[in-house]
């Protein structure tokens, strides 16, 4: 953005510009924090201004356009969009439109309406695979009931009357003012277990309890399968890498 022109660059090409006195660029909004989802806080990628070979998004005043550069216009606009300032599995958009929320799929010459903007909250938990977050599953709200949607916006599962916090291949974790630990067929795991924050990726289940012992589990009615002690933490979270499951501590390995 320079002297009242957007600029659209990539690869050190220009692919467009923009005349806007009101433009600045994009920043990302996490409301995560007004839940217990076990959300990806430790993103620190700017949020691209070109999104694809067609598209650019540019904040237009009080709203966030985005832009074609074949046809030199605004598409459509939002009030907030959501990437946590990651990279993606697949580019995927959380994005907001009046008091609702929903998800977008980005395509080289537009967007695609993946999950419809009717939720009162939607989020990809902090599953991180390689190095990118997954885009498989949405948490997703609306009213008083909790969803788990595919990226296409369907659902295998009936609307869950607790706050979903995690989930992963086989379990679902939900949150009540205590935690609690459901397969699909609502079969409840490891009720007497102390839990202090629990965790879902992949085909593990991790809980902190409030000692700071870390269980791992594969199978929640089986035995444990690998446990140890952390020392104080602020935000744990999981990653999986080469098939490896990785513990971080404030973003630290």
């Amino acid at each position: 953005i320079y002297n009242d022109k957007v600029y659209f660059y990539s690869n050190n090409q220009l692919l467009a510009t923009f005349d806007c006195t009101t433009c600045s660029e994009v920043t990302t909004l996490i409301n995560d924090e007004e839940y217990h989802t076990n959300y990806y806080k430790y993103g620190n990628m700017a949020f691209p201004t070109v999104i694809s070979n067609n598209l650019g998004m540019i904040k237009y005043g009080e709203k966030i356009a985005v832009y074609s550069f074949i046809l030199n216009n605004i598409l459509v606009s939002y009030d907030a969009v959501k990437n946590y300032n990651v990279d993606h599995e697949t580019k995927m958009l959380i994005v907001k439109d009046g008091n609702y929320w929903g998800a977008l799929q980005v395509m080289p010459e537009t967007l695609v309406n993946a999950v419809p903007i009717n939720y009162d909250y939607i989020a990809l938990p902090a599953h991180i695979i390689d190095g990118k977050l997954s885009t498989t599953n949405f948490i997703a709200k609306r009213d008083s009931r909790w969803y788990l949607l595919n990226n296409d916006g369907t659902t295998n599962y009936p609307a869950f009357t607790s706050e979903i916090v995690d989930f992963n291949n086989n379990y679902v974790i939900l949150y009540d003012g205590t935690y609690h630990i459901y397969d699909y067929n609502n079969q409840e795991y490891l009720v007497n277990v102390d839990k202090k924050i629990v965790l879902a990726i992949a085909d593990y289940v991790v809980i902190v309890t409030n000692s700071n012992m870390v269980l791992v589990y594969n199978d929640c009615s089986q035995a444990v399968m690998q446990s140890l002690n952390i020392p104080n933490y602020t935000n744990i979270h999981l990653q999986i890498t080469d098939n490896n499951l990785e513990f971080y501590l404030d973003g630290n390995l």
